[in-house]
């Protein structure tokens, strides 16, 4: 599985010297886990709540409520099975809803590990964030600002690793990235590569040691190119 390599948490940039980029994450309180559901494809569902600090640098202020939805083959529930989490795509989108009986990806993942399915801080049934919420907070523009800042890649990854504990026994995870689920991905390995067994990325890997200008004037090359082509099959 393509991994990129772990970027080093102790480069000397602003952000990665900032208490709440720096933060160890809290032990995840288990609010609630739903009765589990045994469905047709032999596809166990359990639905978990847990508490999470809003600042991860800050575990005794402000909380937040995080939803994952846990799937495993019914057959194989009992077993000791590794555990892969999906981080969807985004920023702002919850989880996948899956389909049943299970299909693509999904089944390939059950037929040798649970699926954590996160919807991340701000999303779906995770504590979410609205325009009339932020309109509400005393502060105006730099308040809001305030709190977004604390629903960045950063804190998803931190959430990560308080359900990798708590409800997968501390052991190494497996990740699916989609889109902005790989760039989450990229920080969990820069700041906590031994949590990972693999890394798999869908369209979201971003460039590492390479500058947003060199990105760009490589697909402007790309786009060039596959715009003449367009041109040339439909002239018209």
């Amino acid at each position: 599985a393509p991994v990129a390599p772990a970027l080093d948490s102790s480069a000397p940039t602003t952000d990665m010297r900032s208490s709440s980029l720096l933060a160890r994450p809290t032990v995840a309180r288990l609010l609630t886990t739903m009765s589990a559901t045994t469905l047709p494809g032999d596809v166990k569902v359990t639905e978990h709540f847990l508490s999470v600090p809003l600042d991860h640098s800050k575990p005794d202020g402000g909380s937040l409520s995080l939803f994952v939805r846990e799937l495993v083959a019914a057959s194989k529930a009992a077993d000791d099975l590794p555990c892969l989490l999906y981080l969807q795509g985004g920023p702002g989108f919850p989880s996948k809803r899956p389909a049943f009986p299970a299909s693509g990806w999904d089944k390939s993942a059950l037929a040798t590990h649970r699926v954590l399915l996160l919807d991340q801080r701000g999303t779906g049934r995770s504590t979410p964030v609205t325009a009339k919420q932020l309109l509400a907070l005393p502060g105006g523009p730099q308040a809001q600002a305030g709190y977004l800042e604390h629903f960045r890649a950063d804190s998803i990854v931190r959430d990560c690793e308080v359900v990798r504990e708590a409800l997968c026994g501390g052991k190494k995870l497996s990740l699916l990235g989609q889109s902005f689920g790989g760039f989450c991905i990229l920080t969990y390995l820069s700041l906590f590569p031994d949590a990972i067994e693999r890394a798999l990325f869908t369209f979201g890997l971003a460039p590492v040691g390479r500058t947003a200008d060199e990105v760009y004037a490589a697909t402007y090359k790309r786009m060039e190119e596959r715009n003449r082509r367009f041109y040339q099959r439909y002239p018209q």
